[in-house]
């Protein structure tokens, strides 16, 4: 490995630390732009969800995840960072924001394993739509400057999302529940109250290989 690839790796460990002190130490965020939505019918063929889906989405700045991944409003928060931290930087392994969050949120390298952690499955009986905010700036230490403002426009536009997704907004935010854990391969002996904690580290270290 050359000196230059040890630089990187070195980098990316310190940034890694940096965003763990970012989102998990206390203190309230604000809430993501993601919206819980309730379906009529459990998931009877995913393709056509996701082609749907696909077809009405204003951008690829819209993400539609499976309904146990995210644990938190910090958890998404933090995914959020490095993936649109990337894309500041055009250094996303994924050709598109949305993939690249996805990443980000699985904790991996991987975009065909990331997508079948947490894209929605068969049998689900709820998603979450996501919109991605652009960055709005990262500091020397590649730490977020503030977080994005709420646009109305943007509640509006999931809103108008959700009859083609055939369901109903899910009024309750996301919480750790042991079903996401399982998806994203979190060993079974972690306790619930360390779910959040886990995945906000998956997320962080989803560049370091």
């Amino acid at each position: 490995m050359h000196n230059d690839s040890l630089h990187d790796v070195a980098e990316r460990g310190v940034e890694k630390s940096n965003v763990l002190v970012l989102f998990m130490e206390p203190g309230d965020v604000p809430w993501f732009p993601a919206w819980g939505v309730d379906l009529n019918e459990p998931i009877n063929d995913v393709g056509v969800l996701v082609g749907d889906w696909i077809e009405h989405r204003p951008s690829d700045r819209w993400a539609l995840i499976a309904g146990p991944i995210p644990s938190s409003d910090r958890h998404l928060w933090a995914s959020w960072h490095v993936a649109t931290r990337n894309e500041e930087r055009d250094s996303m392994v994924a050709r598109t924001i949305d993939a690249e969050f996805i990443r980000i949120l699985a904790g991996t390298h991987q975009i065909r394993l990331a997508f079948d952690r947490i894209g929605p499955r068969e049998g689900d009986g709820h998603v979450w739509i996501v919109y991605l905010p652009r960055t709005t700036g990262i500091d020397s230490n590649g730490l977020l400057e503030e977080y994005p403002a709420h646009e109305p426009a943007i509640e509006q536009m999931a809103s108008d999302l959700m009859p083609w997704l055939n369901g109903e907004l899910r009024t309750a935010r996301p919480v750790p529940n042991r079903e996401g854990a399982d998806r994203l391969e979190i060993p079974s002996s972690e306790p619930i109250s360390g779910i959040e904690s886990s995945m906000i580290m998956m997320a962080s270290s989803a560049d370091i290989r």
